[in-house]
């Protein structure tokens, strides 16, 4: 292995041990991004073949896949023209800029303690304004499905979100790609969507609903 990180490297090595992180940074300098996703892919392919993690397979045919996403490297400095930003204390001499990068990530479960990236998808503010932040996570949702599903064209997939992405766009995202999907419901998210999920229920046998002490429902679509 460490002679493998120093060929990647394109170095000599100086000792027989890992290479410094400078000469590391130096390999990721080169790096293309899409490169490392794609190594990513290869992992993820090889530890689905191994058939190690069947067991995990939501009623013994999808792979959960949660999306979620996380803020990281916040500044008062400027970063770059893609960097989401707020503004806090508006309209007081305490007033000022936050900017920040913000990342959405899909995890693979293969077990309910090992969750590894299977995708990611930065969150990008393509004007240049103060973004609201549900509007860009959605945006770039869409952009990490249409990735996920060139990536694993046949992977049946359960996509596991939060209320953000109850939505019209979401349900004929996932309906296209043949995908499953379980959604946290937060009640007021959208109103007709409650209405019509407590007009159906009272007619489908084949439904699940859990009242935790939050008093958030998770609902989940079957077939």
């Amino acid at each position: 292995m460490i002679r493998n990180i120093w060929m990647l490297c394109e170095e000599e090595p100086a000792a027989d041990e890992l290479p410094y992180w400078e000469t590391i940074n130096r390999y990721w300098e080169r790096l293309e991004p899409e490169k490392l996703q794609d190594v990513i892919h290869c992992l993820c392919r090889r530890l689905l073949r191994s058939r190690t993690f069947e067991d995990m397979r939501i009623r013994g045919k999808y792979w959960q896949v949660i999306i979620d996403g996380t803020q990281f490297c916040s500044s008062q400095k400027e970063l770059d023209g893609k960097s989401l930003y707020r503004t806090h204390n508006r309209g007081t001499e305490r007033e000022y800029r936050e900017n920040y990068y913000y990342v959405l990530e899909a995890k693979l479960v293969l077990h309910p303690k090992i969750l590894i990236s299977i995708q990611t998808e930065f969150v990008d503010n393509e004007d240049g304004k103060e973004m609201e932040k549900q509007d860009c996570e959605r945006k770039a949702c869409w952009r990490l499905m249409e990735r996920l599903k060139k990536a694993f064209p046949k992977l049946p997939v359960c996509l596991c979100a939060d209320s953000l992405y109850v939505c019209e766009g979401f349900f004929e995202r996932c309906g296209g790609k043949n995908w499953r999907y379980i959604l946290r419901y937060k009640e007021g998210s959208i109103l007709t969507i409650r209405a019509e999920y407590r007009e159906l229920k009272k007619w489908e046998k084949n439904y699940q609903e859990q009242i935790r002490e939050t008093r958030k429902n998770e609902v989940e679509n079957r077939k």
